[in-house]
């Protein structure tokens, strides 16, 4: 996305943002809008079941009053990897990659991941196997510098990280954010690419020998408003993505399930979890336990909350 069409689209947010909840709304990533949230106990339900019960997932650690993004763990919970930033991304197009550890039962102060913080870093997704990170990146390619959002993936190398591998048959000179990828490889990501239902609209593509297929739009999911932020299960057969004003959300930014039945994906239902703030960035727990997902008022936080399979509190 070039420099003025970026211009519009945070144009047309924050115009979204004052039509929706006037002077004190905010906005999801990529856009949404959003008025002070409820106390998580009082959050209104959604259109599927009652509210379930949430709590800020490491108050003052790791969701301060710092903006954060998608929350990922490595495959025995012990390490989980975030984005962060000191404003709001879609506005400052600034955030870096942090990496916590679970020490006696509560998580270390994050540090910058050995493979961000020098270029805007969002969006870590560790696989479900633990030996890669998928994430987005506005840093150059070959030598040449970019002003759009790619798909990067780093490699387990030991203890540590391999460099940053451009994934460059998924990307276009739009943004690519949200990576997400189940057991076989699969990927899913969201994009603002010409040719898609709507401003932003979700992708998949199919993993063969390290390299990936011709990415689809995923129609049963995608509509003429925006969807985003795909998060896949580790088999592959259930969606949690965002989308903004969809019918049966609760806010302008909500997030929304699908699951897969063969090849056909069911009709998205709206979660439990969302309110009259923005809802995003969803993500689950390794043992499919509990749902993460940020919602945003002043600033994004983190959230958690049960996750049966079926949904937030069972």
């Amino acid at each position: 996305m070039n420099v003025v069409r970026r211009g519009l689209v945070a144009a047309l947010v924050v115009s979204l943002a004052g039509c929706a909840a006037g002077p004190a709304s905010s906005t999801a990533e990529p856009g949404a809008a959003s008025s002070a949230p409820p106390s998580p106990s009082t959050a209104p339900p959604s259109a599927s079941s009652a509210a379930p019960s949430l709590t800020v997932f490491a108050e003052g650690v790791i969701s301060t009053d710092d903006e954060e993004y998608r929350i990922s763990f490595a495959p025995d919970g012990q390490t989980a990897y975030f984005a962060r930033g000191s404003g709001f991304f879609p506005q400052t197009r600034q955030a870096t990659i942090m990496e916590t550890r679970l020490v006696d039962g509560e998580w270390s102060e994050p540090a910058t991941a050995a493979f961000s913080g020098t270029y805007p870093d969002i969006d870590p997704w560790v696989a479900p196997g633990g030996e890669s990170i998928y994430f987005s990146s506005i840093r150059p390619v070959d030598g040449t510098e970019r002003s759009d959002a790619e798909l990067f993936r780093v490699d387990r190398v030991g203890e540590g990280w391999s460099e940053p591998v451009h994934l460059g048959a998924l990307g276009s000179e739009q943004d690519e954010l949200g990576a997400s990828v189940s057991t076989d490889g699969a990927i899913w990501f969201a994009s603002d690419r010409p040719g898609g239902a709507g401003g932003w609209d979700i992708y998949s593509a199919t993993s063969s020998a390290d390299s990936f297929g011709e990415p689809q739009p995923v129609e049963t999911v995608n509509s003429t408003v925006w969807e985003f932020n795909p998060a896949i299960d580790a088999d592959g057969t259930t969606l949690i993505f965002t989308s903004i004003l969809r019918g049966g959300g609760s806010g302008l930014g909500d997030l929304f399930v699908t699951t897969a039945s063969g090849d056909q994906w069911s009709d998205p239902q709206p979660l439990a979890v969302n309110s009259s703030a923005d809802e995003y960035h969803a993500s689950l727990a390794p043992d499919g336990t509990t749902l993460y997902f940020v919602r945003r008022a002043l600033d994004g936080d983190l959230y958690e909350t049960p996750w049966s399979g079926a949904g937030p509190g069972g």
